[in-house]
């Protein structure tokens, strides 16, 4: 039994009885062993929590947390950490796996250069294949990263899942309740607490999107929005603690981030005439004429993922 391991790899676990085997068996073969692994059924309705106990049963590095009720991603994650022991914390999403290396590349970097976070590339799996996403390199400012990566969102800056963080790091956090951009805000936390960012230029995680996940779930439209507005109050709230009321070194992204949360809100006029031109563009258009035309509107947000 690992009584202090040098890495605890958290995953919150609800309704993945499709995915949760191969995000584990990717975890339990990796080339770095001095881990525990964190699975926190989250009061899962399926199988998840049998398939769960029986992995921790082959393996003494797997702790099984059954939650005794539902409370969403972000506190199945606040669940995991505190039930932890690793000097660095890794977060991974349950329907997504690793490449088999990624936790030894990722820690022997961050050891290397004494980094507070160090994070990576990953790949995208949608209907439309397999993409390698480049993440953008942080600088030295975490104003600068904080508004042109996270609130102005690019692709694996506002994530949590390919940053490999130092313990001291998360025990500052403060994790939200609501889902939807609760990566966001944690991030943002992550990089005013961060001193020293690392920076692994190889694709190291793969992130999965299928019909049944979190982002695509279109029925859950009214929660969605909810979750993001709560989040950027939050966010708000951590930015006028840390940098005082005057906030406009973070503009124009915050104001552009709240009016796309604004606008994702169900019953807004603009965002039922999005959603009528994009069914309407859907059966004359090809997926790769979509994605093109959505990015030249501005709407990032389309990238091969159903449009309903």
């Amino acid at each position: 039994m690992y009584t202090h391991p040098k890495v605890s790899i958290i995953i919150p676990v609800y309704n993945v009885e499709k995915y949760i085997c191969k995000c584990i068996e990717n975890i339990l073969y990796q080339t770095f062993i001095d881990f525990e692994c964190i699975l926190v059924d989250d009061c899962s309705p399926d199988d998840c929590p049998k398939i769960c106990d029986e992995y921790a049963r082959q393996d003494t590095r797997i702790k099984v947390i059954h939650k005794a009720g539902n409370e969403g991603l972000p506190y199945a994650r606040k669940t995991g950490f505190e039930n932890s022991v690793g000097d660095y914390i890794l977060n991974i999403d349950s329907d997504d796996f690793i490449e088999p290396n990624m936790v030894e590349k990722l820690y022997s970097h961050a050891i290397s250069g004494n980094y507070d976070m160090i994070y990576c590339n990953y790949y995208e799996h949608s209907h439309s294949g397999k993409i390698l996403r480049e993440v953008p390199t942080f600088t030295n400012s975490n104003i600068v990263n904080i508004k042109k990566i996270v609130i102005d969102y690019k692709p694996g800056g506002g994530v949590v899942w390919n940053k490999l963080v130092k313990r001291n790091i998360y025990e500052k956090i403060n994790f939200p309740k609501a889902s939807h951009s609760e990566d966001r805000y944690i991030c943002i936390q992550i990089l005013f607490f961060a001193q020293k960012i690392g920076y692994v230029n190889i694709a190291l995680y793969h992130w999965v999107l299928h019909p049944e996940s979190l982002n695509n779930n279109s029925k859950k439209g009214l929660e969605k929005y909810n979750g993001r507005y709560e989040n950027y109050q939050m966010t708000i709230a951590f930015l006028k603690e840390k940098y005082g009321e005057n906030l406009s070194a973070f503009e124009p992204e915050l104001t552009k981030r709240l009016k796309w949360i604004k606008e994702t809100c169900p019953g807004n006029p603009k965002k039922i005439v999005k959603i009528i031109i994009k069914k309407i563009l859907c059966i004359i258009l090809t997926e790769n004429m979509l994605i093109t035309i959505f990015n030249k509107l501005g709407d990032n947000n389309y990238k091969g993922k159903p449009l309903s």
